[in-house]
């Protein structure tokens, strides 16, 4: 929302403008023959200026190798889960974009059978795969620069995650079409090693043995307090008055948002497919300490994981809700980062959550945007459940009194009593 001072006000639509400008983008999808499995997907920038994009989490990114940004689709255009790994930041600096000059084209390939998990039922079928509507990123003439407070500091106390709305990023548009692929199924050799099936042990979200001692402590703590985390979304979703929860979806989004709270609360209740928290990094991604966790939900090979890395581990537990100024974001926790991750695992929620926009003044304006959607954005969810919690709506830990709400406008709901 704008101010009506008129100086300010002017300021206000000059930024919502600059903040959605969108730049052409250009993807195809193509298999290399009819009879493989693999597929290359090329962006190409047709523009004259040189466009910068966020490459976390997307085919660019090069810390993990299954990216969940893909979309694929069976035969009645339902998803399919794919086998995904998705890695949250701490903060943006200028390496963790891939840069496209004018009339540039980047192509990667993929092998089909390294990211299905599971396939259309009989001997033959279609799946679809598409590309993201967008991305974040920076269109520019001559140079660009990572503004400083969009990078983390963890030398201070309280740690601080970075100002992701100080990098002023953009709407990329990208056009392209879907690319529909006849197989014969299954597509895996039945030799007993993959299970072209899902399936695995039941049991919800576990703190798995690696983490011991204070970690074990830290790592059921934070799964408990994503538990209320959880709940908080969910009763923002029912209340149809909520001043907090239009601050970060739209209103068409309630069942949306409400069914991806209640899958998470049964998660964290010990219900649905297992999903292992752990404190070794057996992928060798936390050698960067700007990555605070990342998810890995395999092909048929296993329960999904959680990998807590070290600076996530030291993070407190929860901060004080009204620690920061209204509509910026509140201090790092571990239990806001544990929440994030579990969002993004798609055996909780079939239709994969893998955005990348972080805080709760960026989170509000991706609400306007066109092209990416708030509900696949995790951190969204995270936001609300700060606020929720903040206003002392969800449940402990915070009992302390109720943080004013960014606009200033009480929800009308009841605060706990206890």
């Amino acid at each position: 929302m704008c101010p009506f001072d008129r100086s300010l006000h002017f300021l206000c639509v000059v930024h919502l403008l600059f903040q959605f400008t969108t730049s052409q983008l250009v993807g195809s999808i193509t298999r290399l023959r009819k009879d493989e499995y693999n597929f290359v997907i090329s962006i190409s920038n047709p523009t004259k200026n040189t466009i910068s994009i966020l490459n976390w989490n997307t085919i660019f990114d090069p810390v993990i190798p299954l990216p969940a940004s893909l979309v694929f689709r069976d035969d009645q255009g339902l998803p399919l889960r794919i086998a995904t790994t998705y890695a949250m930041r701490a903060g943006i600096t200028d390496t963790d974009f891939l840069h496209l000059l004018p009339n540039q084209t980047y192509p990667k390939s993929f092998d089909i059978r390294s990211l299905l998990q599971v396939v259309p039922e009989g001997r033959s079928g279609n799946i679809t795969v598409a590309l993201p509507a967008g991305f974040k990123g920076m269109s520019y003439n001559g140079t660009w620069t990572v503004p400083a407070a969009a990078a983390a500091n963890f030398t201070v106390d309280p740690p601080r995650l970075g100002d992701f709305s100080a990098a002023g990023l953009q709407d990329i548009s990208l056009t392209s079409r879907r690319l529909a692929m006849e197989f014969h199924f299954p597509l895996f050799d039945n030799d007993g090693l993959v299970d072209p099936k899902p399936g695995g042990a039941l049991g919800g979200i576990e703190v798995g043995d690696s983490c011991q001692g204070l970690n074990g402590t830290s790592m059921t703590d934070a799964l408990f307090d994503a538990g209320i985390y959880a709940n908080a979304i969910s009763l923002a979703a029912k209340e149809r008055s909520s001043a907090l929860f239009w601050n970060y979806f739209p209103s068409r989004a309630r069942q949306t948002v409400g069914s991806v709270a209640s899958s998470v609360q049964k998660a964290i209740k010990g219900q649905g497919p297992q999903v292992a928290v752990r404190c070794t990094d057996y992928f060798k991604t936390c050698y960067d300490n700007n990555i605070l966790g990342l998810t890995f939900t395999p092909s048929n090979l296993g329960p999904a994981e959680i990998v807590m890395c070290p600076v996530a581990r030291t993070l407190p537990r929860a901060p004080w809700p009204c620690s920061t100024h209204p509509g910026r974001q509140i201090g790092a926790s571990a239990s806001r980062v544990l929440l994030h991750l579990i969002l993004t695992i798609n055996s909780i929620y079939t239709d994969a959550i893998t955005g990348s926009v972080y805080g709760s003044g960026s989170c509000q304006l991706l609400k306007n945007s066109h092209i990416l959607a708030t509900t696949k954005n995790p951190d969204s969810y995270a936001q609300l459940a700060m606020a929720q919690w903040g206003y002392g709506l969800g449940g402990p830990p915070y009992h302390g009194d109720p943080c004013p709400p960014t606009l200033g406008i009480v929800p009308n709901v009841q605060k706990r009593t206890s």
